[in-house]
């Protein structure tokens, strides 16, 4: 059976689920940017021959809409992030953000970027399980038992964060970034969202403007955030302009939206999570 997954992480915890009954085709590969993405004629192609499409949802695939009515698909859309209370834009930014920065937040745009808190991830390869058995009964079995490794693992991984993300002190949980990717992530593990480069949740933002910069620079400075991080899927060129005017570091990039092609160093979900974390605390707590 094929199945198509909209992006690299989706691909991966539907990989945990599915082992090797189905055949899983990306349309976002290893590396590339889900917001920003323009399909290929190759990749209507897979759609149409799918038995199931999991997709995140949440306006994440922009264009995926226009794709599967153009691909004449009749794959049943599995939008994974259903049943997850959404957040929006902002909500896990800093008390402190003044009024312009929250007016930036104020259209009520909601963050697809739910597999940043574990947990969430774990509801995800729930709904990839159930999708599953309901198409494909015979091997259901096995969809069961590698649904209940995953979601072992998972737990474990949420349990490790705790763990690990305990060695910042409170006023250090801070994060700065390209773009809004880390709210779910913030809420989960006491962290709050000093400021993005980019405003709100898509990297197809604007480019901010100098008062925009300005503006960033003096909360990071206020907020005395010893290190900013670059994301994997986005030019760090806005980004380290602020690092230099505020007088910070530029920590190692986070993985975000994508994952590493397969045999890197961050080729799979536990992974990019456990690659995420061990940066954050190394870099505030150094």
């Amino acid at each position: 059976m094929q199945v198509v997954s909209s992006f690299s992480i989706l691909a991966d915890l539907v990989r945990s689920v599915a082992g090797d009954h189905v055949e899983i085709l990306t349309l976002v590969g290893p590396g590339q940017d889900a917001h920003t993405f323009e399909p290929a004629p190759t990749h209507g192609v897979a759609l149409n021959r799918a038995a199931l499409l999991f997709e995140n949802g949440l306006k994440f695939e922009g264009w995926l809409d226009k794709l599967y009515t153009a691909s004449g698909s009749k794959a049943r859309r599995v939008k994974v992030a259903d049943g997850i209370a959404a957040q929006k834009a902002g909500h896990a930014h800093a008390a402190q953000a003044d009024q312009a920065d929250q007016a930036a937040h104020a259209h009520g745009e909601l963050d697809p970027h739910v597999w940043q808190d574990v947990r969430h991830a774990m509801h995800v390869v729930g709904r990839v399980r159930d999708a599953l058995i309901e198409v494909d009964p015979t091997n259901a079995p096995a969809y069961r038992t590698n649904a209940e490794r995953s979601l072992a693992e998972l737990a474990a991984l949420d349990a490790w964060v705790v763990e690990q993300v305990r060695a910042v002190p409170e006023p250090r949980r801070t994060l700065v970034t390209n773009h809004e990717s880390f709210g779910y992530f913030c809420s989960r593990y006491g962290f709050a969202i000093v400021g993005t480069a980019f405003p709100g949740v898509s990297t197809e933002a604007a480019e901010p403007s100098a008062a925009d910069l300005a503006r960033l620079v003096r909360r990071v400075r206020s907020a005395g955030v010893p290190v900013i991080f670059a994301e994997n899927v986005a030019n760090p060129k806005v980004l380290e302009r602020v690092a230099r005017e505020a007088g910070v570091k530029v920590g190692p990039p986070l993985y975000t939206d994508a994952l590493d092609a397969p045999g890197g160093p961050v080729d799979s979900y536990p992974k990019l999570v456990r690659h995420n974390v061990a940066a954050i605390v190394s870099a505030l707590t150094g």
